[in-house]
């Protein structure tokens, strides 16, 4: 009790501003360098927390399989699972075209058979895959009409049919096919990495778009793959062969994984542990890759079918971070890509074996190759000089892509109206059933989209110190553990004049991308409004280096909110602990990337009574993944927006029936360029249909129009707070 009433008369000491008390009372001195930079920090403590959870990715996988042994029947059905998993999560979802047989490209002057060998005749072909996206690429027919097997190489990107075949001339490294003479073989045309605009990756303008609609570039190239399986394998008995190199052996091993039919693959230039996949080039950024696959993983969805790995040197290339985050030309995100290690690929390979052990398989059904020897090149006679034009082919590919994710987004305000349909379907919007199943929407956005980590809090271990003070406040800084080796720093104001055991409401003000607490101005005007205010120091700063965090929490299938959203819990949880806060009404306000966060953050920490979100409420999905919209994320360099399959579940509107039945906000500068005002208004219009007439609670919501930008306005908001916190 004496410790209480000493902490207490602090406390009114410290409100009143007659303290010079360096911290809080019931807190630990705060102790930083003086060039110390919370951002930095920050983002250190956090690249190292999930550089410890990526190392230990692998022992968490054992609880996502369930493999069976008896037979190989049992072996497929127990892994089911696993690869429609991989199928979902490389967007190898939507429903292939049916096709007798490829067609002959032709044109006026390109015939379709462009050369033959005394053994095949090599035609330029395409086939369909879905109603706007049709592959294309060379056949080589065996010209005795005896077809024995089929084999589907692909080869890395940059390198064409025409030139794995030898019919072009490739680089010194390609090794060129000779087929048998009984083979049927066919070589699809891959995207390139070549820029598209504003100097936007062509694989990254696909990857990002689709990423947003639940698809990505690999599953759509997988798809092409798949289509010819599908046409190969009218002849059940036709033994097909999927190879790849490079690019090329990522796209034959995931085939052969999530497809049964074909009988075997041959990976090279890839297949090693795939831990680090967050270095890698970002088109190769699967969601939750290695929180379920490495790669011995997806080897035993090939298992009992052959697998051989060969040791093919391709071309190494690194892409450097930029330094900047201007808003200038894009580029390619950082990353690298190197040849794989031998004695890592001997580990991952030594690792498949064990894991399928009891299958009994023979030794050699996951075998390493090194290839030494080189393959003659076949003479050829060539039927035209006019080849095809290997770049309008990939170009008419990339524009099937681009096509088909767009007809996705323009559908997924229907896809979201059936998976909302259950809550839709109960009249009474009071009821226990309509609670009950609210939750588990939250769930969904909680472990789906957002990401969680199974880690509890730990203790906040408060630190502060007073940093400065004027007439009518003092502001300390605070830091409180969240994770180990994860924290969550800010500015607290606190207003002088507090009466004796007087408390009041918290407005918590997170600034936007690659602001600082000391930059969020409106944190100082609602203090001196009369409001305790915090100001959080976001995670989103130091350009590419939160966007690898990002990048590193993707591959564990979590997002930057996988983070943000335990530290604003921990936050909260320790505000209501302070003797002068109002526990009940702790409120979130933020603008830009930090209205993103007013969007996902107050859906799940508990504490939080309202939320304002100010210039970057919209039709999110829209603003992401559109390729007509100049507004849209697709020509912007924050390459870590994107969130997968989002556009099939959640859209601004739905989220906030998460913070539904609490007072929600929206703050929009008629001539913020974050988006266009009629967007604003579409989404805006279901927002508050769900309060007043589904809720019936109208005076819960409000939307402020004002003449203004990107920025904090405060003329119907800051009454909008005082409404329900004072």
């Amino acid at each position: 009790m004496k410790k209480w009433f000493i902490f207490i008369v602090a406390v009114y000491a410290l409100t009143t501003g007659y303290s010079t008390a360096q911290s809080l009372p019931g807190t630990d001195l705060l102790t930083t360098p003086n060039d110390w930079d919370c951002a930095a920090n920050n983002t250190r403590l956090i690249t190292s927390f999930l550089d410890a959870k990526i190392a230990g990715s692998e022992q968490g996988r054992a609880k996502y399989w369930n493999r069976q042994f008896a037979d190989r029947k049992t072996y497929e059905l127990s892994v089911e699972k696993n690869r429609e998993r991989l199928r979902f999560i490389t967007g190898v979802r939507d429903k292939r075209k049916p096709f007798d047989s490829p067609e002959f490209a032709a044109t006026v002057t390109s015939p379709a058979l462009i050369a033959e060998t005394n053994t095949h005749k090599y035609y330029a072909i395409r086939w369909p895959v879905f109603e706007t996206l049709t592959g294309e690429g060379i056949l080589a027919e065996p010209k005795s009409g005896n077809v024995k097997s089929a084999i589907i190489h692909i080869s890395d990107i940059g390198i064409t049919p025409e030139q794995a075949f030898g019919i072009d001339t490739g680089p010194e490294w390609l090794r060129t096919l000779q087929p048998a003479t009984d083979c049927r073989v066919i070589i699809p045309t891959l995207v390139d990495r070549s820029l598209y605009r504003p100097k936007l990756p062509y694989r990254e303008y696909i990857y990002r778009a689709a990423f947003q609609n639940g698809r990505h570039i690999i599953g759509y190239e997988m798809q092409e793959i798949l289509a010819l399986v599908d046409w190969l394998k009218q002849d059940a008995a036709l033994h097909v062969t999927i190879e790849g190199v490079g690019e090329g052996g990522l796209l034959a091993f995931y085939s052969a994984a999530v497809d049964t039919r074909i009988d075997a693959a041959v990976v090279g230039g890839y297949f090693t542990n795939r831990d680090r996949v967050c270095d890698e080039p970002l088109d190769r950024n699967i969601f939750g890759l290695i929180d379920q696959f490495g790669d011995a993983e997806i080897a035993t969805l090939i298992a009992p079918r052959s697998l051989r790995i060969l040791d093919v040197r391709i071309p190494e290339k690194v892409w450097e971070p930029s330094q900047t985050t201007s808003y200038g030309e894009l580029g390619l995100p950082p990353g690298k890509i190197v040849n794989p290690d031998a004695q890592t690929v001997r580990q991952e390979i030594e690792r498949a074996k064990k894991l399928v052990e009891p299958l009994k398989l023979p030794e050699n059904w996951i075998v390493y190759v090194t290839q030494n020897s080189a393959v003659t090149k076949p003479s050829f006679t060539f039927i035209t000089d006019n080849k095809p034009n290997t770049v309008n082919r990939m170009l008419r590919i990339v524009d099937g892509m681009d096509r088909h994710t767009q007809d996705l987004l323009a559908r997924a305000e229907f896809v979201r109206r059936d998976f909302w349909k259950p809550l839709d379907d109960i009249k009474d919007a009071k009821s226990q059933e309509f609670t009950e199943k609210i939750e588990w929407y939250r769930n969904y956005f909680a472990k789906e989209v957002i990401g969680q980590f199974d880690e509890p809090l730990a203790s906040p271990k408060p630190r502060t110190k007073k940093q400065s003070e004027t007439d009518l406040y003092t502001v300390y800084e605070v830091e409180l553990d969240v994770f180990k080796e994860v924290t969550v720093y800010g500015l607290l104001l606190i207003p002088k004049g507090m009466k004796a055991g007087e408390k009041r409401g918290v407005v918590v003000c997170q600034h936007g991308l690659e602001g600082r607490p000391r930059s969020s101005g409106f944190v100082k005007d609602l203090c001196e409004r009369g409001y305790i205010t915090f100001a959080p120091q976001g995670i989103f700063t130091g350009g590419d280096k939160f966007r690898h965090n990002q990048r590193q929490l993707n591959s564990l299938g979590k997002t930057l909110f996988s983070i943000m959203v335990p530290q604003q819990q921990q936050l909260v949880n320790w505000l209501g602990t302070l003797p002068f806060v109002e526990k009940e009404k702790i409120a979130f306000y933020g603008i830009s990337y930090g209205g993103k966060t007013a969007m996902r953050v107050p859906p799940l920490v508990t504490g939080y009574c309202l939320s304002i979100c100010c210039a970057d409420f919209n039709t999110w999905n829209i603003k992401n993944a559109s390729t007509l919209y100049p507004f849209s994320y697709m020509w912007l360099p924050e390459y870590e927006i994107f969130e997968f399959d989002m556009a099939n579940t959640f859209d601004y509107s739905e989220i906030t029936r998460l913070i539904a039945p609490r007072p929600f906000m929206v703050e929009r500068g008629y001539l913020d360029n974050v988006g266009w005002n009629e967007f604003v208004a579409f989404e805006y219009a279901k927002v508050y249909a769900f309060y007043a007439y589904r809720l019936e609670i109208p005076e819960q919501t409000e939307i402020h129009w004002f003449g203004g930008g990107h920025q904090i306005n405060g003329e119907k908001t800051y009454p909008f707070l005082d409404r329900f916190l004072k």
